[in-house]
């Protein structure tokens, strides 16, 4: 029987989605119970939601710590992304936009003084933004540095009123901390200077609802060549947003899988999502390293085989594959 699921669900599973802290987590798993559809189509889908819920709640609340916020974010969803950018570029009201975080946002520069992260719902997935103090020559804490360092995807977020001021500005203190950027989808620098981290990037121009925005795009690209990926949004008409789900999920190479158990039809709501050039045996390690020790074959329907058809451990998954281990 089919689930036939609301837009009121969807719309709490889009929220829980973009949760952040257990907390937020909690409510959003209790509000999809609340409004899922009562009937035998979603019964398995109501366990499966008892047991995530139950499963957060045995877990133990983070004790609190005086040592002062901790910059390591341990990476959750499909991919974390660092927003780099001048005062002013716009990255804190776009993260507020596109997540459930809350920065701080004003008028003036330099409201940020912490790493905000939140999940952006893209389809079935979501990417970790990391809302970071803006860069400029009075002060960058140096773990704003190792935050860039650590994450899977850069966007350069600049103002559609100060373009080439925010690329020079970001490109010389990312410099000068040994960071260079290139663009995403290209190969990594061929000679890499010693000791230095290059970062793939998506160049994200903000302001678009403002009056002249369009001659002032035209007019950078006419002053310098722009070698990144670009984005041009509005956090105001939403123009643009869609497609920068779209642009990221690219960039950061990544395919979605979906499993199937034996006799039973596939869970397509919760894909895993791998590098790409994955193999089974990368699906299995992801699930437990046990299934990758015991697994014996895979079946698999998508665009990498036949339906069903019988693959070994070292064979080549592809975006949408729908996958059934066997041990």
């Amino acid at each position: 029987m089919p689930a036939n699921l609301t837009p009121i669900y969807r719309d709490a599973e889009a929220k829980y989605k973009a949760a952040v802290t257990r907390e937020e987590k909690i409510a959003g798993l209790e509000e999809m119970l609340r409004v899922i559809p009562k009937h035998k189509g979603t019964e398995h889908l109501q366990a499966d939601l008892r047991s995530r819920l139950s499963k957060l709640k045995q877990e133990p609340k983070k004790k609190a710590t005086s040592k002062g916020l901790s910059h390591k974010i341990p990476k959750e969803g499909a991919g974390q992304v660092a927003l780099v950018g001048a005062p002013n570029s716009g990255k804190s009201s776009l993260v507020a936009t596109l997540t459930h975080a809350k920065p701080d946002v004003a008028a003036y520069p330099m409201t940020t003084h912490k790493a905000t992260p939140g999940m952006m719902p893209y389809e079935d997935i979501g990417f970790q933004l990391i809302d970071l103090p803006p860069l400029c020559h009075e002060h960058v804490e140096p773990w704003v540095y190792d935050l860039v360092r650590a994450s899977d995807l850069t966007w350069l977020v600049v103002s559609v009123r100060k373009p080439l001021h925010g690329l020079e500005l970001v490109e010389e203190l990312l410099a000068k901390r040994a960071v260079g950027l290139y663009p995403a989808g290209a190969e990594a620098p061929e000679s890499p200077r010693p000791g230095w981290t290059y970062k793939e990037t998506v160049l994200v121009v903000t302001g678009m609802d403002l009056p002249g925005a369009a001659g002032d795009m035209e007019a950078l690209e006419e002053l310098v060549e722009i070698p990144w990926p670009k984005v041009t949004v509005s956090t105001t008409t939403e123009e643009g947003l869609d497609h920068l789900g779209r642009v990221t999920f690219e960039a950061l190479d990544i395919i979605r899988v979906y499993s199937k158990e034996p006799r039973k039809e596939p869970d397509m709501t919760r894909p895993f999502t791998l590098p790409r050039g994955s193999t089974v045996k990368d699906l299995a390690r992801s699930i437990h390293k046990e299934i990758a020790q015991e697994i014996k074959f895979a079946r698999v329907w998508g665009p990498s085989a036949f339906d069903g058809q019988s693959v070994q451990e070292q064979h080549v998954l592809e975006e949408g594959d729908v996958v059934e281990l066997h041990r």
